[in-house]
């Protein structure tokens, strides 16, 4: 699954048409679908989607690189070019947010663990503190405002030195909760002899031949991908001329390729559903 995320993040960076990081949006957006349907990607969506019309927005106005012309603004000129950029830009970056949402939900750090610990234990287990770390001050937070609340301190209510002064001191007791379960956990891995010696994974996770075959379906799709794009499939001119939208046959075939790894998730997902509900 980690080999997945690695091919969507290349598909994410390595074309720019606009229609092959839309179709990458739509399938990342039905892949955490399929996860959770969706609970965790709500909860990124306000941030995701003003993201997006910000840098789509503003783009066209500090940028006037490009010769087609759209309309002008304060005698700026706002370009086709300068628009275009802004879509593409953005969609990339929703893409790769997209991405980690998933990432989150499927890769949890006994995995990575797993993945990475062999070769670098170290920077293993600062990626796993580092993905943990977000989430856990979230959470952290939402319970100090649930207890200050019933002190009747919020940061809600109030004048504004009121409510600075109750968010300084929520902040406070976060740091300072943070600070004394970092000591904790070292005291505790240095009793435990964390990285005197070799380690062993607490769950192995062992390769299946399906997921032999799983994964040469993704080694096969992304190679032709990449194979596409370097011959300048799936690509799109935008400085200093706009090129052309229009997708060759070629482009078609590469953008199937890459839907095809995008949407991997949603097959396996819909195969087990489909095993499960009638025993195929």
């Amino acid at each position: 699954m980690f080999f997945y995320y690695i091919c969507i993040g290349f598909f994410a960076m390595f074309f720019n048409h606009p229609l092959f990081l839309l179709g990458g949006s739509l399938s990342l957006i039905a892949v955490n679908l399929s996860h959770d349907g969706g609970r965790a990607m709500k909860q990124w969506a306000p941030l995701m989607i003003v993201m997006t019309v910000v840098i789509i927005v503003i783009n066209p106005f500090i940028n006037s690189r490009g010769t087609h012309v759209w309309f002008y603004i304060f005698r700026k000129q706002v370009t086709y070019e300068a628009t275009l950029y802004g879509v593409v830009t953005a969609l990339s970056l929703l893409m790769i947010l997209l991405v980690f949402v998933s990432l989150n939900n499927v890769l949890n750090g006994n995995k990575l663990l797993y993945i990475f610990a062999r070769i670098l234990p170290r920077t293993a287990f600062l990626i796993m503190m580092s993905i943990r770390f977000v989430p856990l001050l979230k959470r952290r937070l939402t319970e100090i405002q649930d207890v200050q609340r019933l002190k009747g301190m919020t940061v809600t209510q109030g004048t504004l030195r009121e409510r600075a002064k109750s968010g300084m001191s929520m902040l406070q007791i976060l740091l300072s909760w943070s600070l004394e379960e970092a000591v904790e956990t070292a005291d505790s891995m240095k009793a435990r002899g964390y990285g005197l010696g070799k380690r062993r994974p607490y769950i192995p996770y062992r390769m299946t031949k399906s997921d032999t075959y799983w994964l040469s379906y993704l080694v096969i799709f992304f190679a032709l991908c990449v194979t596409g794009g370097l011959m300048g499939f799936g690509k799109i001119m935008i400085y200093p001329e706009l090129g052309t939208l229009h997708l060759s046959f070629s482009d078609w075939i590469v953008f199937i390729c890459g839907m095809a790894i995008a949407l991997f998730p949603v097959f396996v997902e819909g195969r087990e559903q489909l095993k499960w509900n009638y025993s195929i």
